[in-house]
Parts: structure tokens; C-alpha cells; sequence
């Protein structure tokens, strides 16, 4: 079972903190949170400011700790142990912090960092990510949102 993830977080400086998680499962199941504590505004660089934090507020809100607990409910649930994908190393190394902190060893889960085989596949995918985001009228950066255009350019990529 791939579990498609995205995740908002405060700048791409040394030291990004998580605002916000999106899970995707390949059958449709889905999770959305949103971190209360271990970022402040102050930490968020001009971009986050205008294009991410706007977008909050439509999740369930929980500490650092309850979120990767609760994410690592969410994952124990399926009956195969999960392949996490993404698409940065910097969604990949907050969500493994994050679950980490939440108690979740690595023997309950896989990350995976989307890998291409050559230019014209990554063009294809950002292309119907594009796509995604078009015909559905979202708006990107909701890493809910995101994942979700994540897990449909990668049915149409991949499988």
C-alpha cells in the first residue's frame, strides 16, 4: 500500500519547521493535520507567509507529539505495512522526525523519495500534477491538496 504524503512547513532555511501534513492512500483513504506548537509565525519566511499559512485552519489541530501519534494510528490501520512517498527530502525527513517523535519506529512503516527515470518522466509528472490542481480548481500548497495531486499524477505516471 503507497501512502502519497505532502508537507508545509515554515522556510527552506536550516531549520524548517512542520506546519502541515497530507496523507493519500492509494485506495482514497486520507488524512490532513495541522502542527500547533514547535513553529511561530516569526519563523515562517515571506513565501510561507503569503502562499502557505493562508491555507491553514481547515484541519485538525495537535501537538508535535499527538500528530505523529495520530498518523501512526492512521498508518497501523491498513493491513500491509505502508510505503510513505514523497516527492522532497525535505517532506521526507520532517514526516520521519514527526512520526518518530509520535513513538513510530521504521518496522511500521517505509519512507520512499519519488525517483524518475528520466527528464521527460519528472516534465510528465509535475505536468499532470498541473493538471490535478486545473481541473479540480484547487489551489496548491494545502499539502492535503498537494498529496492528493501527488497521488493522481503518479496513477497516471506510474501505474
Amino acid at each position: 500500500m503507497r501512502v502519497f504524503f505532502d508537507t508545509e512547513f515554515t522556510s527552506l532555511g536550516s531549520d524548517p519547521r512542520l506546519l502541515s501534513v497530507g496523507l493519500v492512500s492509494e485506495d482514497g483513504q486520507e488524512l490532513y493535520l495541522e502542527l500547533a506548537d514547535g513553529w511561530m509565525d516569526a519563523m515562517c519566511s515571506p513565501w510561507v507567509r503569503q502562499h502557505v499559512l493562508p491555507m491553514l485552519g481547515k484541519g485538525e489541530q495537535l501537538t508535535r507529539h499527538d500528530a505523529g501519534k495520530r498518523i501512526g494510528d492512521w498508518l497501523t490501520a491498513f493491513t500491509i505495512q505502508p510505503t510513505l512517498l514523497g516527492d522532497t527530502d525535505w517532506d521526507t525527513t520532517l514526516l520521519t522526525q514527526l512520526l518518530g517523535e509520535g513513538g513510530l519506529t521504521r518496522a511500521g512503516f517505509r519512507v520512499e523519495l519519488l525517483a524518475f527515470q528520466s527528464r521527460e518522466q519528472a516534465k510528465s509528472f509535475e505536468a499532470a500534477k498541473l493538471q490535478y490542481f486545473q481541473l479540480q480548481k484547487a489551489t496548491p500548497h494545502h499539502a492535503l491538496t498537494d498529496a492528493r495531486a501527488f497521488r493522481s499524477a503518479w496513477t497516471e505516471i506510474f501505474a
